[in-house]
């Protein structure tokens, strides 16, 4: 993924749209990273894909519950999905 990839998912910034904004963005950009559709994230959180389509598309926040499950079943500490900046790529495979 590159510059211009992050660029793509329309990633927020937090003086501008909040922090729960940045974090639905970096929950799409870790998705995105690993392939992950929003059926799994509603899996991996035990909600609908419905719900999970809310919080993707910033109309319901993500709770702190649901960013901790998130982040365990992606192999990253939470705080990666609320920096105010997107968390930087680990090049490793």
């Amino acid at each position: 993924m590159t510059a211009d990839d992050e660029d793509e998912l329309d990633l927020p910034d937090l003086r501008v749209r909040g922090l729960a904004a940045v974090v639905s963005g970096n929950i799409r950009l870790e998705a995105a990273r690993r392939d992950l559709s929003q059926q799994d994230l509603a899996e991996m959180i035990g909600r609908s894909r419905a719900s999970v389509s809310a919080r993707w598309h910033d109309q319901v926040p993500w709770t702190v519950t649901e960013i901790g499950i998130l982040a365990e079943y992606m192999g990253i500490h939470p705080g990666e999905l609320v920096e105010g900046r997107p968390p930087r790529p680990r090049w490793g495979w």
